[in-house]
């Protein structure tokens, strides 16, 4: 793996991108990609969602920092989609701070699915609880919040049924780019720089990028 990653492409204009290519995402897994709301049932899309296709690209150039508002990663992508004047819909918002960094660089078109199947495993969902109930809905919590009363605190458990999808091969899309970022996205997978999942962590794919001419 280098020791550098070029991504000098985030400071062209991406609104010209006429270079044809094709992404390829291979399961290597089965996928819940799930996006609502948790509840008791965690319903999984079969179709991987885009969101969830960027943040797979954005893990493959090691840029998946998150979006605490204090941290470095907040900063930089902030920064960056200003400079591309970046901004899309997601879930009914229009803000930046939704915003997937590469979107405006690789416009997908899904051109070929595989067959699929379903099935509902059932899983523990752990939620972190006070005596207040003022975190019931909270998954994760720092450690430093019991300090005060560790007997206030603790994890309550639920069972609930989260939804999986089986595919028998990839889902190819069409991707319109420039020939800089193009370039950037086929060496990004070729080397990953974090693990590619779509949906949950455990949900490892495989994914290429090819030029339509080669």
């Amino acid at each position: 793996m280098p020791d550098t990653i070029d991504l000098s492409f985030l400071l062209e204009d991406p609104s010209g991108a006429s270079t044809m290519g094709r992404l390829t995402v291979e399961p290597l897994a089965p996928l819940s990609m799930n996006q609502s709301v948790p509840g008791k049932h965690f319903q999984t899309e079969t179709v991987p969602p885009e969101r969830q296709l960027y943040g797979m690209i954005e893990n493959a150039f090691g840029l998946h920092f998150g979006w605490s508002k204090g941290n470095f990663g907040y900063k930089l992508k902030q920064s960056l989609a200003e400079e591309a004047g970046a901004d899309v819909k997601i879930s009914g918002m229009r803000s930046r701070d939704y915003q997937p960094l590469l979107a405006p660089y690789y416009e997908l078109d899904l051109i070929d699915t595989p067959a699929i199947e379903t099935y509902d495993d059932t899983q523990w969902l752990h939620k972190w609880r006070d005596t207040a109930q003022v975190r019931a809905s909270a998954s994760n919590q720092d450690w430093r919040g019991t300090q005060d009363d560790p007997g206030n605190y603790g994890y309550g458990k639920t069972p609930v049924q989260r939804e999986y999808v089986v595919a028998d091969g990839p889902w190819i899309y069409e991707v319109q780019t420039t020939r800089s970022a193009g370039s950037a996205l086929q060496s990004a997978l070729e080397e990953p720089r974090g693990p590619l999942y779509l949906g949950t962590s455990d949900g490892w794919v495989d994914a290429e990028f090819r030029f339509a001419n080669s």
